[in-house]
């Protein structure tokens, strides 16, 4: 995987991002995760947050309920140390503010996509007292009519977030993963499930200490 640096990731991400609330089962799993080979844990004492949205409010609010996730380390938003959505692609503005913050560590969400799939469950054809235990062992089970329930379309809602974690000074990508969402609810809810998803997936690989 490719380093990139953190104005670039912000630059990159200026698309349009809608979050629009799905009816459905809420869901949220980690895929294509990478470490660099020498990292065999991830330890900081004050972290950046940074969400690379193309709006100034939904940067904020996304930075806030990431910010809200991460307890076990002193913690400040990208917004409060930037400001403007263009400070996060001035090299030299963003180097110079995280030297003078004493951040020693990065994470990044990125949206990704946000698609709609559309499922297809088929229908099924049953005896009518197969609803119930009673019903299928009833003597008239054999003699009973069909019963048919017709098969319907489904649409889910399906939200891929990168999120990347670097070191800094230097900005050097220690860690990466995807995490996708099935019809999550609001952005701060959205936020919470990855961050969730994240953490434990660090504490999977043992690169993080579980939280007490």
């Amino acid at each position: 995987m490719k380093t990139k640096s953190i104005p670039s990731l912000a630059a990159s991400a200026l698309f349009a991002f809608s979050l629009l609330l799905f009816a459905g089962c809420n869901s949220t799993s980690v895929v294509d995760t990478w470490t660099a080979p020498d990292v065999s844990k991830i330890s900081f004492n004050k972290i950046m947050v940074v969400a690379t949205f193309p709006d100034g409010v939904t940067r904020r609010a996304a930075e806030d309920a990431l910010k809200a996730q991460i307890t076990h380390a002193e913690c400040i938003t990208s917004y409060s140390l930037l400001g403007a959505e263009s400070d996060l692609r001035d090299v030299a503005k963003v180097s110079a503010a995280l030297k003078a913050s004493g951040v020693d560590g990065i994470v990044v969400m990125r949206p990704v996509s946000d698609k709609d799939k559309i499922s297809y469950v088929p229908g099924m054809m049953y005896p009518g007292p197969y609803r119930t235990f009673g019903g299928y062992y009833n003597q008239s089970y054999a003699l009973s009519p069909f019963v048919y329930e017709s098969g319907y379309f489904t649409t889910d809602r399906i939200v891929k977030i990168e999120t990347n974690i670097y070191e800094a000074p230097g900005q050097r990508l220690i860690w990466s993963a995807a995490t996708t969402s099935t019809n999550p609810g609001d952005l701060q809810q959205l936020i919470k499930d990855a961050a969730s998803a994240i953490r434990a997936e660090l504490v999977k690989e043992k690169l993080v200490v579980p939280q007490s």
